[in-house]
C-alpha cells in the first residue's frame, strides 16, 4: 500500500506545482542548450529529464519524496 499512497502523494505535487518546479529548474539550470524539462512520477520521487536542443536527454537528480514532503506541506506527501 506505500508504494500506491506514495505515488498519489507525488501525483498531487505534480499537479499542483510542475510549472513552478520547472520554472527552479530553467534558473538553477539555465543552459540555451535545454529545450524542456519534462517530470515524470517515479514511485518514491519526482524524476526529472532535460530535453536537449539537439533531440539528446539528460537525467537530472530526482526531487526524493522527503524533500518534496518538507517543501510541499500542503500536498500532504507520504508514503
Amino acid at each position: 500500500m506505500g508504494s500506491a499512497s506514495a505515488m498519489e502523494s507525488i501525483d498531487r505535487v505534480s499537479k499542483k506545482y510542475s510549472t513552478q518546479i520547472k520554472r527552479e529548474l530553467r534558473r538553477e539550470y539555465p543552459s540555451r542548450l535545454i529545450k524542456r524539462f519534462s517530470l515524470e512520477n517515479g514511485i518514491y520521487s519526482i524524476e526529472i529529464e532535460a530535453e536537449l536542443t539537439d533531440g539528446t536527454s539528460l537525467q537530472l537528480r530526482p526531487l526524493e519524496i522527503d524533500e518534496l514532503a518538507e517543501r510541499y506541506p500542503d500536498c500532504k506527501v507520504g508514503y
